[in-house]
This record gives structure tokens, C-alpha cells and sequence, in this order.
């Protein structure tokens, strides 16, 4: 059949009784729940998806094969202009992660639809730990995928916040910081994690004819790969970020932002992590007082302040080893968003240092403290920005210095 599973985590009897009967079964059961029984259009999209995983042929899941069959769209549409299916999709995804956070280990099998894919993964639960999501195997030797870099990184740093938090085993005191993060941490939903990805991962469809290694290879032969690959500054600061949430008991998923819809975010609180690698971030915070802009030439970026008119506040000039120097500056969005419904975070530096920075400063109350000396009493009521500036020494950041903040 053609459908993927995590055949390495199946047990023996798994494997044989992942049948199409048994798979069939179980979507029943899903499309039935009340995630999906009040909406024809997602039953009819995954009940889709999943008999042509099962009998194929695999070029019926494609996004104009889709629209044509399921949203009765002329065969030949433009899907630029009509994301009918990606919408759906983005649906889909988060009406089965709800299901699924329901029902916990009851769930004898587990359907995904992976972003940017229409092709479906079904697999079972491991034996030992039904309800956690297996960790992805890198889909090439060379290359670690984002997300297992990302949880790996927060499995070894949160016991180590955790143990700084929590030695006597007895609640802390509130802190500035617990109130900065109140509006999301009270939210019903799980916290949506947008994480910016790498502008600059190619990968060659095919090795180099020749083995000159000043030999160019043609942009027509590279296959973009910014789905896998995050700044080591973006990675640290979504580590923090994570492991804050973790120990407050907050459920949290993580994207990457070249492959979220708007649809995952709406009606979530929702994290941004990056900025000019981001566009969910530039959209945020591009009318707002303070934003992270592109100079008059292409080797300037810094933040605008739109009270003080045109030009840069602060900026840095790229150099000839890209945008690193020996300081960065960052920015720290919250506000409720009437777009998402909800409130949202957006941390994000001109480069990956003043990413790193926001980390710090979004999860060390001494450093949030510095913020608020100019803050109104009421200032967790507000939205608010706070401009960053770091010192960079032999590629590490130092601690993040307040240059600016508005409270509005």
C-alpha cells in the first residue's frame, strides 16, 4: 500500500495488523468525533487523502489533484491564486491534533499530515509511551532535521532550568516575567511555536559533473531545503523558550515558518521565533512603532522607529563573513493580535545573536526586570515592545541590554 509508517517503533504484532482494514477502521472512528462530524469539508479532505495513501496512485495527492477532486476546481487551476486545499489541510492538521490530545493513548493508531505534504503517515503508538510523538529519523545522512535539533536541545538544557527554578520542590514567587508571559500561558489552546528557517539550504539535485571545486553549480540544479535547517541562535532561544513553557506545565507545538499557514495560527497563542528569516514576525510588527528594517542600501539593517521618521535608530552593516560583527540588536513583541485572536510573542534579531539574546532576556526574570523601569502600573494589561542590543564576543552574545521600550 502506498502510505508511510514508523515501521521501527511497530511491535511484531503491530506490524502485521497494520492492515488496510484495521486503517480504515480507525479513520472511521476519527471522522465521526466531534473534531470532524460538523465539517464535510475536512471529513472529505482526510477521508481523501488516506484511500489514495492506501491504494494509490500517489499523484492524485497532489495539491492541483486535490482541489480538482475534493473542491471541484477546474483541473488546471492556479493554486497560487487558490489555496483552497492548503487552508483545508492546515485544518485538518489541527482538528487531528486535537483529536488525538483527547483521546491520549486510547488512540490504537495515529494519522498525521505532515506540512507541506498531502501524503499521510499512519502509524502506532510506541508500547512504552503511547501518547508521545516519536522522534523523526534525519531523512539524509547529512542532515539533522531542525526538529530533532530543537527537542534534543531542550531535553538537555530543561532540567538544568528546571533544577535553578525549583531546588525545594516548592512554587516560586511570581515574577515581572510570569506576568509578561500570563496572556499565554492562560490561554486554553497550546502555545504555537513559529520558528524562522534558513534562507541559504540548497542541496544539489545531483553531485557535481565535475570535481573543480570553484566550479558553479547552476541555481536550476539546487533543490531548496529551508524546512530542515535553523540558525544555532534561533534553535538556543527556541530551547529557553521551551523549557520556560515546560515547567509551567504548557503544551506548546513547533513549526517552521516557511511552512505555516495562517491557518495554524489563528485562534492559538502563538511564539515567533526570527525576524527577517520570518515572515509572520515582519508582518507582526512592520506598522508598529518599532520594527527591524532594511536600510537604504542592501548591506544595512537595524530598527526603524517610526516616531523619530525615516531612517534607522540603530543599525549594524553586513561584512564580508555576512551579518556578524561585534553587536547585534534584537526586538520583543507582545500584543493581543486581532488577526490570531490571541496574543503573540515575536522575538527576533537582526541576525541569529540578537536571537539568542531575546531567549535570555524571555526567560531570566533579572534581565526582563531591567525593562520595566519606565513601565505604566498597569504595563501587563498592555502591548508592548523592548528593543535589544547585545555585545558579541568570540560568537557568543552577551547579556541583552534595554535601549527602548513602548507601552501601548
Amino acid at each position: 500500500m502506498y502510505i508511510k509508517t514508523r515501521v521501527s517503533e511497530l511491535t511484531t504484532t503491530d506490524r502485521e495488523s497494520l492492515s488496510p482494514e484495521r486503517i480504515r477502521r480507525h479513520l472511521e472512528q476519527v471522522l465521526a468525533s466531534p473534531h470532524f462530524r460538523n465539517s464535510r469539508r475536512c471529513q472529505t479532505l482526510l477521508h481523501y487523502v488516506v484511500e489514495h495513501a492506501l491504494d494509490g496512485p500517489l499523484d492524485a495527492l497532489k495539491e492541483r489533484a486535490i482541489g480538482h477532486a475534493v473542491f471541484d476546481r477546474e483541473a488546471g487551476y492556479d493554486t497560487n491564486q487558490d489555496a483552497v486545499v492548503r487552508n483545508a489541510a492546515a485544518e485538518v492538521r489541527k482538528r487531528l491534533a486535537q483529536y488525538y490530545m483527547e483521546a491520549g493513548p486510547a488512540a490504537d493508531l495515529r494519522i498525521e499530515l505532515p506540512s507541506g505534504s498531502y501524503l499521510p503517515e499512519i502509524h502506532a503508538p510506541a508500547p512504552a509511551a503511547a501518547a508521545a510523538e516519536a522522534t523523526p529519523r534525519p531523512s539524509a545522512p547529512f542532515a539533522i532535521p531542525w526538529k530533532f535539533v530543537a527537542a534534543a536541545l531542550a531535553i538537555l538544557l530543561a532540567p538544568a532550568v528546571w533544577l535553578a527554578n525549583s531546588r525545594s520542590g516548592v512554587r516560586q514567587p511570581e515574577t515581572e516575567l510570569d506576568r509578561f508571559w500570563a496572556p499565554i500561558l492562560t490561554a486554553p489552546a497550546a502555545v504555537q511555536i513559529c520558528v524562522g528557517q534558513s534562507r541559504m539550504a540548497y542541496l544539489p539535485k545531483r553531485p557535481p559533473e565535475t570535481a573543480d571545486p570553484d566550479a558553479a553549480i547552476p541555481l536550476s540544479s539546487l533543490v531548496p531545503m529551508r524546512d530542515r535547517f535553523l540558525w544555532f541562535g534561533d534553535a538556543l532561544c527556541l530551547t529557553r523558550l521551551t523549557a520556560y513553557l515546560s515547567i509551567r506545565n504548557k503544551p506548546y507545538r513547533v513549526r517552521g515558518a516557511a511552512v505555516t499557514p495562517y491557518g495554524e495560527l489563528r485562534g492559538y497563542p502563538t511564539v515567533l521565533i526570527g525576524a527577517f528569516n520570518n515572515e509572520w514576525t515582519v508582518r507582526l510588527t512592520e506598522n508598529l512603532r518599532f520594527s527591524l528594517a532594511n536600510g537604504d542600501t542592501a548591506d544595512v539593517r537595524g530598527v526603524h522607529d517610526r516616531e523619530k521618521g525615516a531612517g534607522l535608530a540603530w543599525h549594524i552593516k553586513r561584512s564580508a563573513q555576512g551579518w556578524m560583527g561585534e553587536e547585534d540588536y534584537a526586538l520583543v513583541t507582545r500584543l493581543f493580535d486581532p488577526q490570531t485572536e490571541h496574543y503573540v510573542v515575536a522575538a527576533g534579531g537582526i541576525s541569529h545573536y540578537g536571537t539568542m539574546a531575546t531567549g535570555d532576556f524571555l526567560s531570566n526574570p533579572v534581565y526582563f526586570r531591567e525593562a520595566l523601569h519606565s513601565a505604566p502600573a498597569n504595563w501587563e494589561r498592555k502591548n508592548m515592545q523592548v528593543v535589544l542590543q547585545t555585545q558579541i564576543v568570540e560568537g557568543t552574545p552577551g547579556p541583552p541590554r534595554i535601549l527602548a521600550t513602548h507601552f501601548w
